[in-house]
């Protein structure tokens, strides 16, 4: 713990970041049981619906592909395929082929021969009597299809297929029956099927207990299909090389053969997951190789899975940050891999997805807790600096019962801001508050672009004189910035908080005790006073009742703004604009203007933030908005073709009821709107820019052309505003008045003139006062310029003399 000397005694100073994060202003949220509930009832959900089934199909796809491994090769398919189609025509073939591949293969040492084949309908009774023969004459074990259908489509009577009683009194049966499960996919393989009302073991069972492994089931009853085992790594033969003699020696020896159809043609094929269409034979044999490799574990459901998600959830919960979300990957990782280790391992599988559902549930829910959360604070924390914002000051003003509001004005903040970067003008700040950590009761907030402010519980007025002026003498060393060493400019005010409506005088040097205030007002009069103490030269100003009437006159000016408007004493001025390459006028900016018929002129810098304060900032812009098109549309009529700009408040973009009431007056005036710019701040689209750019595009839409104002001011690049609908800015004054003196400037706008144009957005360059600005302007290829040089604000009848407008006949002059 570091301590300080301060006034009347020693406080301990805490690190400006501790400061700033233990102010009242800004709530933590605790984080309860809505991620464990969410993820739980997702869970459960999945589990008992067909989502976790489903996923869990998803993900035994990729854990095939990771576990891909060949069969066993002791069964062997020979196929009856194209080529064997095309080779012995007259399908279905003579019965005396199979009899002839029965002999071939007893010939070839084939273990089994099973065959794929229906025998259930009779032929040519000399032909199922040769392929009896074969049969009861095999050395190998002879097994024969049986299986049921439906005895048509749509129908609930079934039809069993036996083969033809010559053939199966010396052979075996087997179910050759497939069954495809809801999703289309064959998923599933049957131990046996009840056919002829006995329940017969399946073709693959059959051909596992051939090859030695014994696997018992019910009938009916099915078992998951490996579908990590290659099929491409199956043994494979045609038939016609077969009956040919072309099929190599020793290549069946020893082996089970299964005789059928993998012929397009044939129609005995089925989807597979992961593996496609195959052919029916092969999928009989997949599933024996399941049985063989002892691949077919016993799924333990999802239970275990879902306990460990939810524990997983509680445990992440528990933690912050990279912590939690390594929990929460990890236990992912966790529960994709289980299945995979329990399989290998020969302990059964498990269901996982709704495990994984409950846990990307709950992470999510975590997500978003944690985003509602930041989104609380950043509500509450100047981006620029890291400090407490305006919004943290208010709330801490209205929690403090005593005490006083004190706020710092820099004067040359804007100075620092223009020659280095608003970058440099925040970590300016940022020192300032530093040196002020000793002086403050509460953390130092940013409450605008040049101003600090605090809360001091004391209220003992020479305390707080002793704190200011330890404070001044603590600012007066210069700071050095960027390499520069910058002085500051700066007044306090004070606004005391005691909850009393008293007012007294502005002091010069020391605080006056008659000065209150209530907690609420106590920020905005404390700045009402710092902005009086730069004005009259002080090192600090107490807020009076005089500030208080400055004050409520402002606010007086939004009740106001009806009649101003409708008897004419808020006008619309307009700047013209020069086409480079021309040197013509083709465009004027619309300005705004009040003369109050008893202060006289009031500057929109007085006015405009207190009609945003008070949200009529909508209706002035409409008023000039329609004015503007008014005025376009007579200077059409007078042969003056002008496209008109009018400025939009950084508010209103995003307020939809403005936006309707733009449509309406875009709607009365559809001629004038091609020739409509709105020009909007850069600082306005950086605050927000998503929803900046939700908003332009919604304007962009209605057929508006838009134009970023004051570009070079804010901190964006000309890359972020092209994701703007956006074809035009304007750079700043503040680069163009410096041009016939300063190499940087003029470096700046001659790069941000190449760079825009490349973007493809023209230019055009404000305060351009002098005809040398213009020249060097125009050798930097700028598209327009706009400026007392070109022409000072004027009425519209005015700019239009200038552009050489045309007299208007009687009927023009009264529509216009």
């Amino acid at each position: 713990m570091v301590w300080s000397a301060r006034p009347k005694g020693l406080v301990p100073a805490l690190p400006l970041s501790s400061r700033i994060l233990s102010s009242r202003a800004l709530p933590r949220i605790r984080r309860g049981a809505v991620p464990l509930i969410a993820g739980l009832l997702i869970g459960v959900m999945a589990a008992v619906s067909s989502v976790g089934p489903t996923i869990d199909r998803g993900l035994q796809v990729w854990r095939w592909s990771l576990l891909s491994h060949a069969a066993t090769g002791r069964i062997a398919l020979v196929e009856i395929d194209a080529r064997s189609l095309a080779a012995l025509h007259n399908w279905p073939w003579p019965r005396t082929y199979y009899a002839q591949a029965i002999a071939r293969l007893n010939a070839a040492g084939a273990s089994t021969i099973a065959f794929d084949v229906d025998f259930s309908a009779p032929s040519r009774a000399d032909q199922d009597a040769a392929l009896a023969q074969a049969i009861a004459g095999s050395r190998a074990p002879v097994i024969l299809p049986t299986f049921r259908q439906a005895s048509s489509q749509g129908s609930t009577q079934v039809l069993e297929n036996l083969p033809l009683p010559a053939l199966r009194d010396r052979a075996q049966m087997a179910a050759v029956n497939i069954f495809v499960d809801s999703d289309g996919l064959v998923h599933t393989y049957p131990y046996g099927v009840m056919t002829g009302g006995l329940p017969r073991p399946s073709m693959g069972a059959t051909l596992a207990n051939g090859a030695g492994q014994s696997r018992q089931g019910q009938a009916d009853q099915g078992f998951p299909i490996d579908g990590s085992i290659d099929p491409a790594s199956v043994p494979r033969f045609s038939f016609i090389d077969l009956m040919t003699g072309k099929v190599p020696a020793g290549a069946l020896k020893g082996r089970d053969v299964l005789i059928g159809a993998s012929a397009i043609e044939l129609g005995d094929r089925y989807p597979v997951p992961g593996r496609g269409v195959i052919a029916g034979p092969m999928i009989q044999i997949l599933a024996a190789e399941t049985l063989i490799q002892g691949s077919a574990p016993f799924d333990h459901g999802p239970v275990l899975p879902m306990l460990v998600a939810l524990g997983l959830l509680g445990l992440a919960m528990r933690r912050e940050g990279v912590r939690r979300n390594a929990t929460l990957f990890g236990g992912a990782a966790f529960l994709l891999i289980l299945p995979m280790a329990t399989k290998v391992s020969g302990l059964g599988v498990f269901s996982v997805g709704p495990a994984l559902l409950a846990l990307l549930t709950g992470g999510l829910a975590m997500l978003v807790h944690s985003a509602l959360h930041a989104a609380r604070e950043a509500r509450h924390v100047d981006t620029e600096t890291g400090l407490p914002n305006a919004r943290s000051f208010r709330e801490l003003a209205r929690a403090t019962p005593r005490g006083s509001a004190i706020v710092i004005r820099v004067a040359n903040f804007g100075d620092v801001a223009s020659v280095l970067g608003r970058a440099h003008a925040a970590e300016l700040l940022t020192l300032v508050a530093h040196r002020l950590v000793f002086a403050a009761d509460s953390a130092i907030h940013r409450i605008d672009d040049g101003a600090l402010g605090w809360i001091n519980s004391t209220t003992d007025d020479d305390e707080e004189a002793e704190r200011l002026d330890a404070a001044v003498a603590m600012l007066r060393p210069a700071f050095e910035i960027h390499g520069r060493q910058v002085e500051l400019h700066f007044g306090f005010g004070v606004a005391a908080i005691t909850g009393s409506t008293e007012a007294g005088p502005i002091s010069t040097g020391s605080i006056s005790t008659g000065a209150t205030n209530t907690p609420a007002d106590a920020p905005a009069r404390a700045s009402s006073a710092a902005d009086t103490a730069l004005a009259r030269g002080l090192r600090w100003a107490h807020f009076t009742a005089d500030l208080e009437q400055q004050s409520e006159w402002r606010l007086g000016l939004a009740a106001e703004l009806d009649q101003a408007m409708a008897q004419g004493h808020i006008w619309v001025a307009y700047q013209p604009k020069l086409a480079i390459a021309s040197r013509q006028i083709t465009a004027a900016e619309a300005l705004v203007r009040w003369r109050h018929p008893t202060r006289g002129p009031v500057p929109p810098d007085a006015f405009i933030p207190a009609l945003e304060e008070n949200g009529r900032i909508a209706d002035l812009t409409l008023f000039v908005l329609e004015q503007a098109l008014v005025d376009r549309t007579a200077w059409a009529a007078m042969g003056v073709e002008l496209d008109v700009a009018v400025n939009l408040s950084a508010l209103l973009p995003a307020d939809p009821a403005f936006v309707r009431r733009l449509e309406t007056v875009l709607h009365r005036h559809a001629g004038a709107v091609p020739h409509l710019t709105l020009e909007v701040t850069e600082s306005a689209t950086m605050a927000d820019p998503e929803r900046a750019i939700a908003a332009l595009e919604r304007l962009a839409g209605m057929g508006l052309a838009l134009s970023i104002d004051d570009y070079g001011t804010g901190l964006s690049t000309l890359s972020y505003l092209k994701r703007l609908p956006a074809r035009e800015i304007k750079i700043d004054k503040g680069f163009v008045l410096g041009l016939e003196s300063s190499r940087g400037d003029q470096a700046m706008v001659r790069s941000t003139i190449d760079l825009a144009h490349e973007l493809g957005f023209k230019v055009v360059a404000e305060g351009v006062e002098t005809a040398a600005a213009l020249d060097m302007l125009a050798t930097f290829g700028c598209d327009t310029a706009q400026g007392w040089h070109i022409g000072k604000p004027m009425h519209a009848a005015d700019l239009a003399e200038l552009c050489g407008a045309r007299p208007m006949d009687a009927r023009q002059a009264q529509a216009g």
